[in-house]
């Protein structure tokens, strides 16, 4: 049975779930989401990644059930905010995992919290380059105007769930996982509908941040072994991007997917399920 706490890290509570509480034999592994979800969607992948691990899955601040403070969205409080988590867990080193900017987070953790994690795999993380002064940044910009204009309230869960698996990015997720993320995503307003847990004003927000993150230095720094998974169409991680990332990573390797793109445990469950056990359990390097 699972069990629900929370865990206050510089100055904001993070709605946080131990998977298996009992079994702290197993090696502790955490889960880090993408803008915009939160720890739930990990669900569907949660039983099989627990014959291995202690799966411990979380809300990022503004996500979730976590604290939404009006300001502090840039990507190095997410990177703080989990170093903080893993010390609270008290069973550090531990293994982590991330996806997109959950992936930036972790690497994040790696290169610039030492002795908090001991092996890594970023699944299509967001590796942002150091701003150059007077650029835009055309996707973030994009990403924050398109956050800002989502609709928020829904009047049943299931108008939100056939809603979104009719369009892409969700359709192509399998649909366990679009499921998982409305569950959990969203919230109750007492009249009969559901609103989204996670602000657009705040996704646009973190968005906004990737700009100034350059989160693609930290590979750079990262001393652990650890597994980049990129998807062949991703456009977030592109092949080429992925392999210069590595080019400056002591101990790292690639993984491409064919016909995947950016949403990587969502479009190819089994094949990240089997990914992560190998690397973090050591049998595959």
């Amino acid at each position: 049975m699972s069990h629900a706490f929370r865990v206050e890290v510089n100055g904001v509570g993070l709605a946080v779930v131990d998977h298996a509480p009992g079994r702290r034999d197993l090696p502790t592994l955490v889960l880090a989401h993408a803008t915009g979800f939160c720890g739930g969607v990990w669900e569907p992948i949660v039983p099989a990644l627990s014959e291995r691990f202690r799966v411990v899955t979380y809300d990022q601040r503004g996500h979730g059930d976590s604290d939404k403070p009006d300001a502090a969205y840039d990507w190095a409080g997410f990177v703080a905010d989990l170093a903080g988590l893993v010390d609270a867990l008290g069973s550090g080193p531990v293994l982590a995992a991330g996806h997109s900017k959950g992936g930036a987070a972790v690497a994040g953790v790696a290169a610039r919290h030492p002795g908090r994690l001991s092996r890594v795999v970023l699944l299509d993380p967001v590796l942002v380059a150091p701003p150059v002064p007077g650029e835009d940044r055309v996707s973030s910009i994009r990403l924050a105007a398109g956050a800002r204009r989502r609709r928020e309230v829904w009047e049943s869960r299931e108008a939100l769930c056939d809603s979104l698996a009719a369009r892409s990015p969700f359709s192509e997720w399998r649909r366990d996982f679009v499921e998982a993320y409305v569950r959990h995503g969203t919230a109750p307003t007492g009249d009969g509908r559901f609103r989204l847990k996670c602000p657009g004003e705040i996704e646009a927000r973190v968005y906004e941040g990737a700009a100034a993150s350059s989160s693609l230095e930290f590979l750079r720094d990262v001393r652990i072994p650890a597994l980049v998974v990129a998807g062949q169409e991703s456009d977030v991680l592109p092949p080429e991007l992925a392999r210069l990332a590595l080019s400056t990573a002591p101990d790292a390797r690639l993984v491409v997917l064919p016909g995947i793109g950016h949403f990587v445990p969502m479009q190819a469950p089994e094949r990240s399920v089997d990914l992560l056990v190998g690397f973090l359990s050591g049998e595959a390097t």
